[in-house]
């Protein structure tokens, strides 16, 4: 296996010895480039492209080689519509918007310190986030709004973060891995990769099982990760590239959490358990609902089935108090 060509599919981390350029297509080099944009941050700054992912814009700056600059599409696209709404100037940034955006700076603040407490310093990045007013271009609009964005402007405000840039960068099995039905016996790995993306964990697989530095490595991480979804009823989103990057330092492997934060959603595991507690007596979910069954069922089953080949004891419970293994049937009603 060539590490430095390993791209993952959804739904793992991603392995890697050094860090490898990401293969940016012409298109998205297109969409997203600002090095022409007569712009004081970008005269200032002279920002590349590097990549474009769920939640961020990604952008290297040359004379700052150690760090990556995030802009947050989110809230880049609520200030673009909320003042396109109600008639203000797109570059704008009223009051109510910016204390909303200063909130929302806390909350991630307060996110990254959490994680910080959970995972250790030495593996989530070093970050900062402001609130910029950042250029944009009629691609980036076009890009960001499938072709129909809401108005133009040359410049929104958004949240930016500055991160340190890190070198490296279906349904038997629910039952078993989600619910714990037969929890005393062990998948079939074979089983296990015909439902999870197996061309990207069968490499991650049979590159632990010859490593057994990775394999401890990458056992720290899931029982670090199961800890931090039942103490504090998050998820992390595992199906965006180079999320949680695995790569060696000083001969030793070690993991980095990129960019974990599950987009447009928290306290998933409660949702979740609310939604399984009204199919567990007959009573219809929504689509929302559904949706959050679906989202939360694939990150439970990634992270107890590769809990259960690493020989790890501890996995994720969102199985709500006094549910009984009778009334998984409801399971049907969402597949």
């Amino acid at each position: 296996m060539n590490l430095e060509k390993y791209k993952p599919e959804p739904n793992i981390p991603k392995v890697e010895q050094a860090e490898t350029p990401q293969e940016i297509s012409v298109e998205q080099k297109a969409n997203y480039e600002i090095d022409q944009v007569e712009h004081d941050l970008v005269s200032r700054y002279q920002p590349k492209f590097l990549a474009k992912g769920g939640e961020h814009i990604v952008y290297e700056v040359p004379e700052h080689p150690d760090i990556v600059v995030k802009v947050s599409t989110g809230p880049l696209k609520k200030v673009i519509d909320w003042n396109a709404e109600h008639g203000q100037p797109i570059d704008s940034l009223p009051a109510e918007l910016e204390s909303r955006a200063r909130e929302y700076l806390k909350e991630e603040t307060a996110r990254y310190q959490l994680l910080k407490k959970y995972f250790g310093a030495d593996h989530v990045p070093s970050q900062k986030e402001f609130l910029v007013k950042v250029p944009i271009t009629q691609e980036i609009l076009n890009a960001l709004y499938e072709g129909s964005p809401p108005a133009t402007t040359n410049e929104a405000w958004s949240v930016v973060m500055v991160q340190k840039r890190v070198e490296a960068l279906n349904d038997q099995t629910t039952e078993h891995f989600v619910f714990g039905k037969n929890a005393e016996e062990k998948i079939e790995k074979e089983k296990f990769l015909e439902i999870q993306s197996h061309n990207d964990l069968k490499a991650l697989l049979e590159k632990s099982e010859g490593d057994e530095n990775l394999r401890e490595s990458l056992k720290e991480l899931l029982e670090k990760i199961i800890t931090y979804t039942e103490e504090t009823g998050e998820i992390f989103d595992l199906a965006g590239q180079d999320n949680i990057v695995l790569s060696q330092k000083d001969g030793k492997w070690t993991y980095s959490l990129v960019d974990t934060r599950y987009p447009g959603e928290s306290k998933m595991v409660e949702k979740a358990k609310i939604a399984l507690l009204k199919l567990s007596v007959g009573s219809e979910i929504d689509e929302h609902e559904k949706n959050v069954l679906l989202n939360i069922f694939n990150f439970v089953r990634t992270v107890n089935g590769l809990a259960e080949q690493m020989g790890t004891q501890k996995r994720i419970n969102i199985v709500p108090e006094g549910m009984t293994q009778e009334q998984l049937d409801f399971l049907k009603i969402i597949r």
